[in-house]
């Protein structure tokens, strides 16, 4: 049996702290090995090295973790990463389910929950709400990433997708929480979760269940499926029927009822999470159109009802922070349902009718409850900033031109063009390989956004009015996105401005509102497995729209010539399957902004799994040098565009 010997020292200094801290995350990583040997040697392990000695030592380890004054949240986070990781790799051996969950689940559940609650003395797990969001935002799809690399968790979400009668209370919500994140949505297509869902529909839901007495219990089922279903694929590609029938039956009921209640709640749902998924449908025009034709709700005078006095609840700012945060969601979810409806002319009277609480709506957005309440919030995707939708209601309700803008005199060149690109944040990938090809032609000035949320709508008309050609990136994307609709509807039909539309998706057919500003527009279809040829052809249209003399050539960048260049292993480059250097900075951005021992603990398991017949161990010396010339390639990326 391990021993052990440290007495925290109230006097240390923090560099005492920080060794201390270092000796406990060694022992840690040697017991947790310890333990993964006696798994693998069970049959000839003896009493000394058995997992019951293995999971003792762990849980001295946590229990001493108790008496050290963890003084920061990085120190707290790194020290449940670290936890996580091991546990994890330890559950993914098939020992773990032969030996530990059948003979010592008992002591492994005692020694996990001396962890957890080495984490509540002194306020150590109240350090985690400090943490700023961006550092939170990384943290928490780094847990995320190392949960979905366990290949038994993979294997329960693969088969364990359907929900259970028996389990009623516990596993129905299971995949409708996860499909609420962002990057839940993709483990759970990769899971073929949609199918899981159909069939569930098909075996349970459209049968009789009379075996079923609690009706209210049948009837949130649906309504979970319904939402889990919104959540994880596209509106667009929903059946209207069947859509039609759960939104007059089983959702807008639910919100008509929150509504009426004080706390804005339907048993255990809140109106916020029926708002989101509202949100959703209404990207889709149908949808808004069928909505408003219910009987029994009106869709912008409800909304206005309940904006009305949720308002109210924040301008006197909650005693519960909890209810402000969710006031403060349910306002935003709304403020963007409001943008998509004020699209259509046919619902612009009602909407200015209400102006009066649309201005109160832009007076909150510049109130500091929104700083408050924003970092403490999870915002999807799809969901736009409270400010980004106000700018858009109002700019469809007064529509501004050029001339309402206060716009410079041009110093522009006439040698130059100046163009601008407008896409879907989520396709910021295709848009930067794009921009990196066509920031070497010295005749074109390019205006494009990747910092996503941090322009106002003021700045971006007035950057649409000083260039001189919009090229449009197009996708599903796109269509879904109320800010590009708004760029590309203040382009074709404020300022009938030239414009040229990109398919950056061979799969994707236009409909509705885009599809007839651009059926008579001469296009361009990009196809990945030609992407500079296609380059050329954009380029030729552009010179047209322009009468510049431009021309494209091919980015040298050479990935493997830069892994030589730089001493690196070889591996790596494997590893990763780097194609072009705009990949590269792209990941150089993502991982520089974390500890670099962060991103080396979560690949280095996988690396040497992937290398273990060449025998590769990948070493923290390796690893830094690959950190340090990718930090060296990003500041001469920086220093060529600034």
């Amino acid at each position: 049996m391990m021993s052990y010997f440290f007495v925290p020292n109230p006097s240390s200094t923090i560099e005492n702290n920080e060794k201390l801290i270092n000796e406990i995350i060694q022992q840690i990583y040697q017991s947790f090995e310890q333990l993964r040997q006696s798994l693998l040697n069970f049959e000839s392990t003896n009493k000394i090295s058995s997992p019951e000695v293995c999971l003792n030592d762990l849980n001295q380890i946590f229990n001493r973790l108790i008496d050290l004054k963890l003084n920061n949240y990085s120190d707290v986070m790194n020290m449940f990463e670290i936890i996580l990781k091991n546990y994890l790799d330890l559950i993914d051996m098939n020992q773990f389910i032969d030996i530990i969950a059948h003979r010592y689940a008992c002591k492994s559940n005692i020694v996990f929950a001396s962890f957890f609650e080495s984490l509540n003395p002194e306020g150590a797990l109240e350090l985690t709400h400090k943490m700023p969001i961006k550092v939170r935002q990384q943290t928490y799809y780094r847990i995320l990433d190392q949960i979905c690399s366990s290949k038994r968790i993979h294997s329960f979400l693969n088969n364990e997708l359907l929900i259970s009668i028996d389990d009623k209370h516990i596993k129905r919500i299971i995949v409708y929480n996860i499909a609420r994140h962002d990057q839940g949505v993709i483990i759970l297509n990769e899971c073929q979760c949609y199918s899981v869902l159909m069939q569930f529909n098909t075996d349970i839901l459209n049968n009789q269940m009379d075996f079923i007495i609690d009706k209210n219990w049948y009837e949130d089922l649906q309504l979970i499926y319904f939402m889990t279903i919104v959540l994880i694929i596209d509106p667009n590609e929903l059946g209207a029927e069947s859509t039609d029938w759960y939104i007059t039956y089983r959702l807008l009921p639910v919100i008509s009822t929150s509504m009426l209640s004080r706390t804005f709640r339907h048993r255990k749902f809140h109106i916020s999470e029926f708002m989101i998924i509202l949100m959703k449908l209404c990207t889709n025009d149908n949808f808004i159109h069928s909505i408003s034709t219910k009987k029994k709700y009106e869709l912008s005078q409800d909304m206005f009802d309940s904006l009305d006095f949720l308002l109210h609840c924040v301008e006197i700012e909650r005693v519960d922070y909890n209810f402000l945060s969710l006031d403060v969601l349910t306002i935003t979810a709304s403020a963007n349902i409001l943008w998509s409806i004020s699209f259509h002319d046919r619902y612009k009277d009602k909407l200015i009718e209400n102006i009066e609480i649309i201005n109160r709506l832009v007076a909150f957005e510049s109130s500091d409850t929104i700083d408050k309440v924003l970092p403490n919030i999870y915002i999807p995707r799809h969901m736009s900033p409270l400010k980004r939708a106000m700018d858009g209601i109002l700019q469809n309700l007064y529509p501004k031109s050029n001339a309402d803008l206060d716009i410079g005199s041009s110093t522009k060149s006439k040698s130059v063009g100046s163009l601008m690109i407008s896409y879907s944040h989520v396709d910021i990938d295709f848009c930067r390989q794009l921009y990196d090809t066509f920031s070497t032609i010295p005749e074109l000035s390019i205006s494009i956004d990747f910092n996503s949320g941090k322009y106002s709508w003021k700045d971006i008309a007035q950057t649409i009015v000083q260039s001189d050609l919009v090229v449009f990136l197009l996708s599903q994307n796109f269509f879904n996105s109320k800010s590009c609709r708004q760029e590309f509807i203040y382009v074709t039909d404020t300022l009938k401005k030239p414009f040229i539309p990109v398919f950056i998706d061979t799969e994707y057919e236009a409909i509705e509102w885009l599809k007839i500003r651009i059926n008579e527009v001469k296009h361009i279809c990009f196809d990945e497995n030609d992407f500079l040829n296609i380059c050329n052809q954009l380029i030729s249209m552009i010179k047209e729209n322009l009468s510049l003399n431009i021309t494209v050539t091919k980015n040298t960048f050479d990935i493997e010539q830069w892994f030589h260049k730089n001493n690196l292993m070889l591996e790596l480059q494997e590893f990763y399957q780097f194609q072009t250097g705009n990949e590269l900075l792209l990941y150089a951005e993502a991982i520089l902004g974390t500890l670099w021992t962060k991103e080396y603990e979560r690949i280095r398991t996988r690396f040497e799994e992937k290398f273990k017949q060449k025998q590769l161990c990948l070493s923290p010396h390796d690893f830094l040098k690959f950190i340090n010339a990718l930090n060296a390639l990003k500041s001469k990326n920086l220093s060529s565009t600034a």
